[in-house]
């Protein structure tokens, strides 16, 4: 793995070198990243900013902070908007004041892969849209990171949703009114808060990540059953930066993190779905899959909660019909 590491971590930085434009000056720009990630899941992270460094001949130097380390995860938007934190990899629900986080970070039941998600995004106009509403905060949005699959872990099996309705589960943004649609009680927690939560029983499932972020994270030492039926795939990240900060560096610098942001969209995506197969057979105790009625059940409550989120501004209003043009294309509603 660490032989893998190495050699995707060159390619990575040969291909940020070739796409960056001549070097204008010498000014080091030393960067405090926040991500609202644990310790043990930054790998993609330390490639990027490692990548960026030798791409910038050193010009760029970003030193990466982990979950509440600086800030609180729900603060990283007021972070960066106040040059508390110069780069923030976060999700756009964990921040109140951003209307169209929830959208951002993935409604229920809207896209099933990356490939779906990069057409809403990219062809289709989500990421201009949620470029324009970032830019109100004084703060510039980099681009995508897709994370992993969206699935439920449970202290309890959960082989339908009867069985989720007799537990609390952590959910955010969206996918939580979905859930409060369907009966089921949600609490919304950042990670760094979930595996006391679950190991006291004020939550009975999580929903976070997929199979190898849990283990990762050891949530299954305490929640050790795992629907592997997604809400959402991927869950989407996204990267920041100050505005001001932004705006005083040099164009190729700008391009390298545009591109660094870029290449590294897939990589822990990518990583989690590897070593989450062997994860799948190996630390849970079972692994079920909901009904082709609760998946319905599911998208017909998640599109109520889709509507909630268009009514927020005019921004949520145009996201939600983009999502919902989609959905209608591949028959999902």
């Amino acid at each position: 793995m660490k032989k893998l590491t190495r050699i995707v971590l060159a390619v990575f930085a040969l291909g940020l070198v070739f796409c960056a434009p001549a070097f204008a000056e010498d000014k080091v720009y030393e960067l405090k990243l926040q991500t609202y990630y644990s310790p043990t899941t930054i790998s993609h992270l330390e490639n990027m900013a490692k990548s960026v460094e030798i791409a910038s001949n050193g010009r760029i130097k970003i030193q990466l902070y982990t979950g509440g380390e600086l800030v609180a995860s729900a603060n990283m938007l007021k972070g960066v908007q106040g040059g508390m934190i110069d780069m923030a990899q976060g999700c756009g629900a964990y921040y109140t004041e951003l209307a169209i986080g929830p959208i951002e970070g993935g409604m229920p039941m809207a896209w099933m892969s990356p490939l779906e998600a990069q057409i809403i995004y990219d062809e289709m106009g989500l990421g201009k849209i949620v470029t324009e509403a970032y830019a109100k905060f004084d703060v510039v949005w980099l681009g995508t990171m897709w994370a992993a699959p969206y699935q439920i872990l449970s202290k309890e099996p959960i082989k339908s949703l009867d069985d989720l309705r007799k537990m609390k589960i952590r959910a955010i943004g969206a996918s939580a009114k979905m859930f409060q649609n369907l009966g089921i009680s949600t609490v919304n927690m950042p990670p760094e808060d979930i595996y006391l939560a679950l190991s006291t029983g004020q939550i009975g499932a999580v929903l976070y990540g997929a199979a190898y972020e849990y283990q990762l994270n050891k949530y299954y030492e305490v929640a050790p059953y795992f629907v592997e039926t997604p809400v959402l795939n991927p869950f989407v990240d996204s990267i920041i930066i100050n505005k001001k900060l932004w705006e005083s560096m040099p164009a190729d610098l700008q391009e390298i993190l545009k591109n660094a942001v870029e290449m590294s969209r897939f990589a822990w995506y990518i990583h989690c779905e590897y070593l989450g197969a062997e994860a799948r057979t190996k630390i849970f105790k079972e692994v079920t899959s909901l009904s082709a009625d609760d998946q319905a059940a599911m998208t017909k409550a998640a599109v109520t909660a889709w509507d909630e989120e268009a009514a927020k501004s005019p921004e949520n209003a145009k996201a939600v019909e983009i999502i919902k043009e989609f959905a209608k294309r591949v028959g999902r509603i």
